[in-house]
């Protein structure tokens, strides 16, 4: 039987998905959580008590920490045959590293993309997905965002980020702009099997690429994550709630961050769309599909 685990690894996003298919259970992680939680490495964790030595497809929705940090320790632990990211390996400039790198952990980013070209990964990037869907048996995970022609500016700057000539008044104004534009880059996977919407994922999209991405289409899925861990109303509306009407609504927050805003908000949302809450700070969410 096909799986799928939303873990909790804090304010953070990563998500399992275990797909029966006559060759064999496929596994499928999107995003990786922070590099630690709680002292843990849960995605670590949870593949070794599974004893899953091999992920099938990888998919990093956007450039932030929070979702590329737990990545690193599968370095030399397991293998991956196919990786989806915004871009590929970021070297930055010495210069950055002090000021933003260490503590959002791009030195691990860097390490884990050495580690994929060591070991033969097949790399695309989330420009390149747009529109294409990934079968596995009977399931698709199909990418709704980046859309055909969308600009992912984050990508640009993060790269320009890695030039050795960055004087400190460019990497100020790089820094400040791949924060504005991170989250609004993050791609949208739609999990399916045959006409059944199962999870909608979307890691950290503003409100405005998730109208992007539905516009058109009619999807209902029984899960949805919530982009951003629930912070925010730049991510979310009660509209779209009502257009997707999923039967579970996952919020990705740690017991720190959680408030009686973000209660009233969730609550809000789930009326709209006739859904129940799901906190990842109950536990890892597992779900039979």
């Amino acid at each position: 039987m096909s799986e799928l685990h939303i873990l909790d690894v804090g304010r953070a996003d990563c998500c399992v998905l275990l797909l029966d298919t006559p060759e064999g259970v496929r596994t499928v992680v999107v995003d990786g959580g922070s590099k630690y939680h709680g002292g843990r490495r849960p995605l670590l964790e949870f593949l070794s008590q599974r004893g899953i030595t091999v992920i099938d497809l990888l998919i990093l929705t956007h450039l932030h920490q929070d979702h590329f940090g737990g990545f690193v320790h599968l370095v030399d632990q397991v293998k991956i045959r196919r990786a989806i990211a915004p871009c590929g390996d970021l070297r930055f400039a010495d210069c950055v590293y002090p000021v933003f790198g260490n503590s959002e952990y791009y030195r691990e980013y860097h390490a884990f993309f050495q580690y994929l070209g060591r070991s033969g990964t097949e790399l695309l990037t989330s420009a390149g997905c747009a529109g294409k869907a990934f079968s596995f048996g009977a399931y698709t995970l199909e990418c709704l965002y980046p859309l055909a022609g969308s600009d992912l500016r984050s990508v640009t700057y993060a790269q320009a980020l890695c030039s050795p000539a960055l004087t400190q008044e460019s990497m100020a104004w790089l820094l400040e702009a791949h924060k504005q534009t991170c989250n609004e880059d993050s791609s949208i996977w739609l999990l399916r099997e045959g006409e059944r919407d199962l999870a909608l994922l979307s890691g950290d999209s503003t409100d405005e690429t998730m109208r992007a991405a539905l516009c058109g289409r009619q999807v209902h899925p029984r899960l949805q994550k919530l982009s951003h861990h629930g912070i925010c109303r730049r991510y979310f509306s009660e509209y779209v709630e009502n257009l997707t009407q999923p039967e579970i609504l996952v919020v990705s927050v740690d017991r720190m961050h959680y408030t009686e805003e973000m209660e009233r908000q969730i609550d809000a949302l789930c009326a709209a769309g006739g859904s129940r809450a799901y906190y990842t700070f109950q536990g890892d969410l597992d779900i039979s599909l």
